[in-house]
């Protein structure tokens, strides 16, 4: 056949390009999907370890010296969706693996995977907090700043499920690389929590001092007020 027939017929140019990438990638093999769901899951929880560290970063404002609240927060929350895009690659994935495929009802409800179920399951409750925290960052003016702040808690119930579930349930985490990723990120955000908790504090102390000087000074101005309004009285009478 002539070239210029091939490229007259577009649905035989379509059917070559896919054959082509089929063969370049070995798509029809076990392995593909297999690496495919693994590489989406492993930067899936990355991409939710930093959001949640960014989030913790923005709140102890280590960052507000040198880069602006809006960008910082913006960042957060797009962090936030890139990684639940790729978890969602990741599940899609796992429905379209041909060893062990899943069905949807295997991954939308917890512990109903046929492979290590309780640690798939955390895996998709803490898929689920994050969708959560996520999706709150669009209703913060209808919630209230206490009731977000309160929800975004949960990122960190989140992060802490999502490592359970690489760790007991990712097939990677016996690499060395991939332990190293699982708990250098652990350490780091359990470093930033402590930090967070510990600026609170001294935070709570800084803002409980103050009220407790204006208490004195409204109370030393009402002292003032009445041994004023007394001596008046005096000179009078």
């Amino acid at each position: 056949m002539e070239i210029w027939q091939v490229w007259l017929n577009p649905g035989k140019v379509c059917m070559s390009l896919i054959n082509l990438i089929s063969n370049l990638f070995a798509i029809d093999s076990l392995q593909f999907w297999w690496y495919l769901t693994r590489a989406a899951g492993l930067m899936g929880y990355f991409l939710i370890w930093l959001s949640t560290a960014w989030g913790l970063v923005v709140s102890s404002k280590i960052l507000d010296p040198v880069m602006e609240r809006t960008f910082t927060y913006d960042f957060h929350e797009y962090l936030s969706w890139l990684g639940l895009a790729f978890i969602a690659a990741h599940v899609v994935v796992l429905m379209a693996d041909k060893y062990l495929p899943y069905t949807i009802w295997q991954v939308l409800i917890p512990f109903l995977s046929p492979y290590r179920p309780l640690w798939v399951g955390i895996g998709v409750i803490a898929f689920y907090l994050f969708l959560l925290v996520t999706i709150t960052f669009y209703l913060k003016a209808k919630i209230g700043a206490e009731a977000f702040r309160k929800i975004h808690y949960l990122s960190l119930v989140a992060y802490f499920g999502a490592t359970l579930h690489g760790l007991y349930a990712g097939t990677d985490s016996v690499l060395p690389i991939a332990n190293l990723l699982y708990k250098s990120t652990f350490l780091i955000t359990l470093f930033l929590v402590v930090y967070w908790i510990v600026l609170l504090y001294f935070r709570k102390q800084e803002e409980e001092k103050l009220r407790m000087q204006n208490l004195r000074e409204k109370l030393r101005n009402k002292a003032k007020s009445r041994s004023t309004t007394t001596m008046v009285k005096n000179s009078h009478s």
